[in-house]
């Protein structure tokens, strides 16, 4: 019988939305998924003197659903190339350049890249780079998602628990193909998800990183950016949808708990003032240092797996600290990101790992 044990995801750059791939070569851990085959149901309108529904016929043909991940700090960054668009890299340490600790992952580059969302479309038929992704469900042939883009990415972070993402994905054809075996293993260093502990959750009191300060009185948080699309169908003599676009503004939300001790995060919702906000998890537990650096800082993130996420403009939305007995009080709170005319971005995002590049 099938387990879960057994299942496999694994991405493939495609360049393009028609591709028909057999085949994968970027592997992740996974959580689980959500990804489903639909076939849409055509059905006949007219009324032909019965009770019973009339005849129906195959409608538009797709895949869409969700993986939920522990972030893998050198896979991830292929879902952050899929739902950001813009990514520049730049090499830290030469490959061969060990620190004194290095472990597994001695001899690697040393890299650190920068995702933005990007502005102009990836081709005429699809916003976003199109990605292949194949999911195994530990029986018969895997499935391939072909023409996929990632339209959502969430990261949650929240205290005493791993952190988590979950990854919004749809596509324009869904097939069966013979399985890939994974080709390298990521039970390493590098494929370890970061801890709570590892995160810190700074907020300034204006949009200047100047005044950036560690709040200590976050429980959770969450950060999502969202391009909704929609899939769009020609009349090209197919069921798939011939094009991905976005139908709506691409939006940043933010929602969290904190513990509640003061209202100075208070005064900022009802002055509906800008923040910026800055999270960053850094896998400083690791005995490892990544390549050699001038020096290993965990204030500027290197030698080290590290993640960041940058929001110039945070504004709060809601705000609410309800009495529900005698318990201690937390504060629940939503909040949105806004464009920033000076980084010209309302979201960055930044990893350090040994991926030499996320570029084709």
């Amino acid at each position: 019988m099938a387990s879960g044990t057994g299942g496999q995801v694994a991405l493939v750059r495609t360049g393009s939305l028609y591709h028909q791939l057999n085949s994968a070569d970027l592997w992740t851990n996974f959580v689980s998924e959500s990804i489903e085959h639909t076939l849409e149901e055509l059905e006949e309108g007219s009324i032909q003197g019965r009770r019973d529904a009339p005849p129906s016929y195959k409608g538009i043909d797709f895949g869409a659903g969700d993986l939920v991940l522990e972030p893998n700090p050198n896979a991830f960054g292929h879902f952050f190339t899929g739902a950001f668009g813009t990514v520049a890299s730049s090499l830290i340490t030469n490959a061969g350049s060990t620190g004194t600790n290095s472990g597994e992952d001695a001899g690697k580059p040393y890299v650190y890249h920068k995702f933005t969302p990007r502005q102009s479309a990836y081709s005429e038929r699809v916003f976003p780079e199109p990605y292949g992704v194949m999911v195994y469900k530990d029986t018969g042939s895997a499935f391939m998602l072909n023409g996929a883009i990632f339209q959502g990415l969430e990261l949650d972070i929240q205290a005493g628990q791993l952190v988590g993402a979950t990854v919004q994905t749809m596509g324009r054809e869904m097939r069966r193909i013979e399985r890939t075996a994974a080709i390298n293993s990521l039970v390493s260093s590098g494929g370890r998800p970061w801890v709570w502990d590892m995160a810190s959750i700074e907020v300034s009191t204006d949009t200047t990183t100047a005044n950036l300060a560690a709040n200590v009185n976050f429980e959770q948080l969450t950060i999502s950016l969202e391009t909704p699309h929609e899939g769009v169908v020609l009349l090209d003599g197919t069921k798939f949808y011939a094009e991905m676009q976005p139908n709506d503004f691409r939006r940043v939300n933010i929602s969290g708990t904190l513990s509640f001790r003061n209202q100075d995060e208070y005064d900022a919702f009802i002055a509906y003032e800008s923040r910026r906000l800055r999270v960053s998890v850094l896998n400083v537990n690791s005995n490892i240092w990544l390549g050699n650096p001038a020096s290993v800082d965990a204030n500027a993130m290197l030698g080290y797996y590290g993640m960041r996420l940058h929001i110039p403009k945070m504004k709060y939305l809601s705000w609410s600290t309800p009495v529900g007995g005698p318990n201690r009080l937390q504060t629940s709170f939503t909040a949105k990101a806004e464009y920033d005319d000076v980084s010209g971005n309302m979201i960055e995002a930044e990893l350090f790992n040994v991926v030499a590049s996320y570029q084709p």
